[in-house]
């Protein structure tokens, strides 16, 4: 069975008005073959996607604490931008006669949205925490993003988790296990069980002693790692068959840049490299590192091209 194939979830952002830049992101994805698409995150980035949450406020410098972080009211979710944009993504996908393909919402994780945040205005931050608490202030961040997952899941979209912070080092690998575990583990069983929730981790993960293994202890089944870059490709030393199948994990695949327009042969190298350390039945996924926010327009089609033909002669 062919690998599927995704993207990570930002796409440059488009001049046009909302609901045509969100056409053009999905006709983009289906052109290339992307198996499991995302919005695009063009509405806004991955930070101030969350301003509706109660705690939080958007400022010229980002999103900052304003208040005590709280969930959204039950009757608010339906307005939740990405809710809102996953509608409207579906109703693209139907008027365009592909139903049946899947979608993802991606939610930026409780401990990269929450430093981010806390570190936009520190003054306001310690007005309403104790930042060297470092466990209070992620668990209120885990308080509010669950009932977004929740509803993610429920209206039958696929999930990913985005926690860039984790390999930059400035969080311990022990404390992301512990908050993350906390988080992971009241997502729905059965959303887990059919393989919808995925758990992204940009950069290096050898960059941060034991966060190779807090991760594989989390119920999250799909793990998503960059190989492609100069710090991604320290990845290949932390991954292994035996450490993927003894934690029942799948691996998400970054074996393209997002950055740079690769040859096929370069990629399907790596492809094989990784093929050869982890097996082809514990690849779920295919993708590039990261997303394509920062990426050229006209480089994101040379990647996706390249992308979709190397993914295909693999397959």
């Amino acid at each position: 069975m062919p690998i599927e194939k995704t993207v990570i979830g930002s796409f440059p952002k488009s001049k046009s008005p909302l609901q045509e830049a969100l056409r053009e992101v999905v006709t983009l994805q289906l052109q290339y073959g992307v198996d499991l698409i995302t919005d695009g995150e063009q509405r806004c980035n991955m930070i101030q996607y969350f301003d509706q949450i109660p705690g939080l406020e958007k400022t010229d410098s980002g999103l900052r604490i304003a208040g005590r972080v709280q969930p959204l009211p039950k009757e608010r979710l339906d307005d939740f931008y990405k809710i809102n944009d996953y509608f409207t993504v579906r109703s693209i996908l139907k008027g365009l006669g592909k139903e049946g393909t899947k979608a993802k919402i991606t939610i930026t994780g409780p401990m990269t949205l929450g430093t981010i945040c806390a570190s936009t205005d520190i003054d306001s931050a310690f007005q309403h925490y104790n930042l060297n608490d470092e466990i209070t202030l992620y668990s209120d961040f885990s308080e509010a993003l669950l009932p977004i997952v929740e509803k993610a899941l429920d209206i039958g979209a696929y999930v990913q988790i985005d926690e860039p912070q984790l390999s930059t080092g400035q969080l311990q690998a022990e404390t992301a296990g512990k908050i993350l575990k906390e988080f992971t583990s009241r997502i729905p069983s059965q959303s887990i069980k059919e393989e919808k929730v995925s758990l992204h981790v940009c950069g290096s993960i050898l960059n941060v002693p034991g966060l190779y293994d807090e991760l594989l202890n989390l119920v999250i089944p799909i793990l998503s790692f960059g190989f492609s870059g100069d710090l991604e490709k320290e990845n290949f030393e932390v991954v292994s068959k035996a450490s993927l199948e003894k934690h029942g994990k799948k691996l998400g695949v970054g074996f393209i840049s997002n950055i740079n327009v690769e040859d096929e042969a370069t990629v399907q190298a790596r492809y094989r490299r990784i093929e050869g350390l982890v097996g082809r039945e514990n690849i779920k996924y295919l993708h590039p590192d990261c997303g394509f926010g920062l990426t050229r327009p006209e480089k994101v089609k040379l990647i996706l091209k390249t992308m979709k033909n190397a993914a295909d002669s693999i397959s």
